[in-house]
């Protein structure tokens, strides 16, 4: 059983496309206290459908609830270039610092800017695309967004590292 921690987008698409209850069957689901709270509606059949993800799935120990203290996202806030410091939500803040303490989770994110912060934490072998959570859980869709696929994630990530030894360069000059 692998250990996900998703971000709000990955987990209102998920529900958009029904498959966030077959995931949480087959995983073990974390997501963030501002993400849980993040996370109010989602689309699906050309219909809005209110969501309250704490009481539907917290309060049924369906996905674990997780948080990060100041300290730890100040940490994170740190390691990073002001280009992403502005860049970043808060969601995707707290997520990385309980990323950053937890080694047994695997972030999920289809946010280019926090995926381009992972090399800059040291956390680049633990994200994953959409595409390739769906893919390890025997899910395949045809139907993906660009921003889900395993292509946009490694362009992304691709990019933080080069941006990381750009910043690296500038600091020692």
């Amino acid at each position: 059983m692998k250990l996900w921690l998703l971000d709000a987008d990955v987990i209102i698409d998920l529900l958009s496309l029904s498959l966030f209850d077959k995931l949480i069957k087959n995983h073990k689901v974390f997501a963030g206290s501002t993400v849980i709270g993040e996370v109010k509606s989602f689309k699906r059949s050309n219909a809005r459908q209110s969501i309250d993800l704490r009481q539907q799935y917290v309060e049924n120990n369906l996905i674990k609830e997780l948080s990060a203290s100041a300290e730890e996202i100040k940490k994170v806030l740190n390691k990073l270039p002001e280009i992403y410091r502005d860049t970043i939500h808060t969601g995707e803040l707290e997520l990385l610092a309980i990323l950053a303490r937890e080694d047994n989770l695997t972030f999920c994110c289809c946010d280019a800017a926090a995926i381009r912060t992972l090399p800059f934490l040291g956390l680049s072998d633990r994200g994953i695309s959409v595409e390739r959570l769906l893919k390890i859980s025997g899910f395949t869709r045809s139907d993906l967004q660009d921003r889900h696929t395993d292509k946009y994630f490694k362009d992304n990530l691709a990019i933080g590292k080069r941006d990381k030894t750009y910043d690296f360069s500038r600091e020692r000059s």
